[in-house]
């Protein structure tokens, strides 16, 4: 058997012009090429126009959440107080006894002078309660409850006892004090009629 490439060599070769024939052979062979390079061309100028195909977008539907809230059971009557409740914080009571008292001047076995004359009495009250003070003058008779200084009017001169009762005005809490000084009285002065002082002669 002869082989057929051969056959197909023979029969080119007996050809009587070849290089027409080789001509026509290689036109018909480069057709489909061109036809495949057109197409491609066209194909991609097509997809440039449209903006290439667009990729088709798959949107989730929404879902839908339903919250089914129960009914609350509403109780308006108030709660029952207890008895045992609480009582509001009281603001600290004062102590009950009398705090550091002195008498500032005249100071002891001091001589003063001048009419009329002062008696200044200084409390240190603190956290203590209020405190009252009377007063008498050599064994005389005692003054009103005040809580000031001592003021004395036309007071005779000389040696004078001061006798100081102090109490406190929450409870029976009380002392006295005494003071020894000389007094010298410079002249008379009208005597104030609110508050009548008690007198004492040696």
């Amino acid at each position: 058997m002869v082989n057929p490439f051969v056959r197909i060599r023979k029969s080119i070769a007996n050809l009587p012009d070849k290089k027409k024939y080789i001509e026509v052979i290689t036109a018909s062979l480069s057709i489909p090429v061109l036809l495949s390079v057109v197409l491609v061309n066209y194909l991609n100028i097509q997809d440039k126009r449209s903006g290439g195909t667009p990729t088709p977008i798959v949107t989730q539907a929404p879902q839908i959440i339903t919250i089914i809230k129960e009914p609350v059971e509403r109780n308006d009557t108030p709660a029952p107080t207890s008895a045992t409740s609480p009582t509001p914080t009281q603001k600290d009571e004062c102590i009950k006894e009398i705090g550091p008292i002195s008498i500032n001047s005249p100071e002891e076995n001091e001589s003063v002078s001048g009419n009329p004359l002062e008696i200044d009495i200084k409390y240190d009250q603190g956290d203590y309660c209020s405190v009252v003070w009377s007063y008498r003058i050599n064994k005389g008779n005692w003054s009103d409850y005040i809580d000031d200084d001592i003021v004395i009017y036309n007071m005779d001169s000389g040696g004078k006892t001061l006798d100081l009762r102090v109490k406190s005005i929450v409870s029976n809490a009380n002392e006295t004090l005494t003071r020894t000084f000389m007094y010298q009285n410079t002249g008379s002065e009208p005597t104030p009629t609110l508050s009548p002082s008690p007198t004492g002669t040696e």
